[in-house]
Formats: structure tokens, C-alpha cells, sequence
């Protein structure tokens, strides 16, 4: 799990479903029909999507990079500009129902979905798509965001079954995997008798690492509670280019490469475990440092607050981030086979990632409180919402110091 993707800036969102599902919480994700939906020139040159199937909504949030229009200026039917643009997509009458909503006014820093759907809403497109049909949606014009064309295409099957699952850990059971094209849930169950803290896994394509995903919290797999991981793959990857031996028989695979435990051992990948071993220390030892400078401001009530808050981001802004080689040996004894290669990224990426993402994090917090108070959206004083950061900090602490 890298620092940079723990960050909540969301480009673009799939509306329905994500990688993480909450422990026993796991609804089984709808089938997806064999049509695919490509937004196009919105906030990216082309976003894929598959139709689900029997009813059910597919979607996208698009929160940066909107094309504006230049010299757009609001009216009494629009007061505020378009902060986000979704765009919803179901089956109706043998088509693509297509269904455009402008959210109105800005949005709170590392802010949500559920947070972005409390702002004024506008439906400003809703359309009927056919298979091989590309509609334009200039409806947007309204809220000041240039026109995109939505393009109904049928999906092309997959040339080959489900992924093979690899599970390097003992801890977890493969109960289930679900299709989703162009994605796969995996279903596990924790049958250790240890709380699991963290997981990390990936996708292989003939031979190819892929990107994947981590989850960290305190008990974010309970003994004996279930958890469901999301993996994407690619339709290209069937292309004769993404093959580098294409004699040899078409692959997929999904691999759960490691899992950390609450009380500080692993299994799975030791590289993979020390890694998030490593981050997730380093942002403890950075939070240690930082609640020091929360608790001293949290006792100065003579300052007034905008004085308190710049003299505070002035301060996190100065905490090094220098990793401490002693913690990093200490470290590395937790975690046998661990490969030169990444004894090194330990303390030259890995530890400064948690140290970075710390600091970066809690100034989002403190934009995310400014943003509140300027829009009256929380009565908080200073002092009660940095007791309340403290006292959620103090639980964050990595077993490994």
C-alpha cells in the first residue's frame, strides 16, 4: 500500500463499487451485461465502463479536470459553478439509459461521494443510447463544462476463465470469486486466530505484474471475519502485443502477496510485508512527532485562531523527514528473507513514504477544518477539533516501535 494511494484525490470514481468492502459487510456485486459504456473528453480522453446488468447503475464522479468554459458566469436557473459531473448508465428497452447530475458549489478537501451528494444537484442530461450509437451531451454548456460524447459499445468476451487466485498467505480462505468484467471480487476469510492489519495484493497478465491495492486498519480483517479485494484487468491484455510469448496459453492471475497481524508478524511476500511494515512505522513515528506540536497548540487558547492555524501548518511544514536507520535495522529483524533490494527501498522510499504521507495528511486535515468553518459546516472551536485529532492519532501507533 503506497502513501500516495492512501491519499483520497479522486480524479474519477467508479460509482458503484470499490476495491474495499467493510468486514462481513460484502454484497455480492451485480452481473454486468455485455454492453460497455466509453465516456469520452469529459475529465480524462476515454473512461471504460461495463453495464451492469438486471437493473442495476453503473456510474462515474468526474471532480477534476473539467473542460470549462471560458467566461462562464452563473444564472438564477445555476448560482454556483459545477464542482463535479456524474454520470449514471443502466439498461432500459434493450439500450443505455444515460443520465448526467452537475453538483453545484466546492467541495471540502479529501472529500467523498456521500459528502459530494449533499450539495446542490441539477439533472442536466438524460438520454437513451444504442449499441454501436455515440451521443454527444452538450447539455453541460450550462453549468460552463464543455460538451463529451458518451459511445454504447458490446463487450468483447473474455478469451479465457476466471484468474487464478494465488494466496501466499495460511491466514486467509478463497471462498469465492465473482466476475464483474472487467474486474474480479475475491472473498476471504480470516481463519487465524489474529486480527490482520493490513493486505496487500496484485494482478498478473501472461507473465505481467499489474497494479494493485492495500488495505490498512487497526482490526481491518477480524479473526474469523470476511473481506473482498477488487481487481481490474484489461481487455488488451488478450492482444498478441501484451503477450510476450504468444505460443504459450493466455494468463490471469490474482495474487494476495501478504498480510500484516496485529501483534506485528506477517505472512505472505516478505518483501511485500516490509514494505507496508515500513510505511505504516514511519507514519507512526511522524504522527509521535506531530502530536507534540497538536498538544502545545491545543493548550494556547490566547491566539486567535487564524493566527494558530498559520503558525501551526508552519510548523507540521518544518518536521523532517529524515529516516531513523536504527528503527529501520530494528525493523528489518521482524521480517527474514527480506531481499537487498528492498533493505534498501526501506529506508529510501518505504519509511519516508509513512513519514511524507503524515505530514501531507494532517494538513489535509486542517484544509478540510478551515473549509468547514468557512462555510459554517461544523461549530468545532480549534481546540476541541484538535483534542478530537489527537485522541484519533493516539490509536494509529504501528506495533513494530
Amino acid at each position: 500500500m503506497t502513501a500516495k494511494s492512501k491519499l483520497l484525490l479522486i480524479s474519477a470514481l467508479l460509482l458503484m463499487w470499490s476495491g474495499r468492502c467493510a468486514s462481513q459487510t460484502l454484497p455480492t456485486p451485480p452481473p454486468v451485461s455485455d454492453l460497455n459504456v466509453e465516456i469520452l473528453n469529459l475529465n480524462a480522453p476515454k473512461y471504460v465502463g461495463s453495464v451492469p446488468d438486471h437493473g442495476a447503475h453503473g456510474g462515474y464522479y468526474a471532480n477534476t479536470r473539467l473542460p470549462r468554459i471560458a467566461g462562464w458566469t452563473p444564472s438564477a436557473d445555476v448560482p454556483l459553478a459545477a464542482s463535479i459531473l456524474k454520470v449514471e448508465f443502466w439498461l432500459e428497452e434493450r439500450a443505455v439509459r444515460i443520465e448526467v447530475h452537475a453538483f453545484l458549489g466546492e467541495i471540502a478537501p479529501g472529500s467523498r461521494p456521500p459528502d459530494w451528494e449533499k450539495l446542490q444537484k441539477i439533472k442536466i442530461a438524460s438520454r437513451l443510447a444504442h449499441e454501436g450509437e455515440t451521443i454527444k451531451i452538450d447539455e453541460t454548456e450550462r453549468v460552463g463544462i464543455e460538451p463529451f460524447q458518451v459511445r454504447i459499445t458490446r463487450a468483447d468476451p473474455w478469451s479465457i476463465g476466471p484468474p487464478e487466485v494465488l494466496n501466499k498467505t495460511q491466514a486467509l480462505h478463497v471462498e469465492a470469486t465473482t466476475e464483474n468484467r472487467p474486474a474480479y471480487f475475491v472473498r476471504v476469510r480470516n481463519v487465524s486466530t489474529k486480527n490482520i492489519t493490513a493486505i496487500q495484493w496484485y494482478g498478473m497478465a501472461n507473465g505481467r505484474r499489474l497494479g494493485g491495492a492495500g488495505q490498512r486498519g487497526m482490526q481491518l480483517i477480524p479473526a474469523g471475519k470476511l473481506f473482498q479485494l477488487y481487481q481490474r484487468f484489461a481487455a488488451t491484455d488478450e492482444s498478441p502485443a501484451a503477450r510476450p510469448n504468444a505460443d504459450l496459453p493466455l494468463q490471469r492471475q490474482i495474487v494476495i502477496a501478504a498480510v500484516l497481524f496485529d501483534d506485528g508478524s506477517f505472512e505472505g511476500e516478505p518483501d511485500t510485508a516490509a514494505g507496508m511494515a515500513a510505511q505504516w512505522t514511519g507514519e507512526s513515528l511522524q504522527l509521535s512527532r506531530l502530536m507534540q506540536l497538536l498538544k502545545s497548540e491545543a493548550a494556547d487558547a490566547d491566539s486567535d485562531q487564524a493566527t494558530r492555524l498559520t503558525k501551526l501548518k508552519a510548523d507540521i511544514t518544518a518536521v523532517d523527514t529524515n529516516v531513523d536507520s536504527a528503527v529501520a535495522s530494528k525493523l528489518l529483524t521482524r521480517f527474514p528473507g527480506v531481499s537487498d533490494d528492498m533493505r534498501q527501498r526501506l529506508i529510501t522510499i518505504e519509511f519516508k513514504a509513512g513519514l511524507m504521507f503524515a505530514k501531507d495528511n494532517l494538513l489535509h486535515e486542517i484544509q478540510r477544518f478551515e473549509f468547514q468553518q468557512a462555510h459554517a459546516l461544523d461549530g468545532k472551536d480549534l481546540s476541541t477539533w484538535l483534542r478530537e485529532i489527537i485522541k484519533k492519532y493516539e490509536r494509529l501507533r504501528a506495533p513494530y516501535l
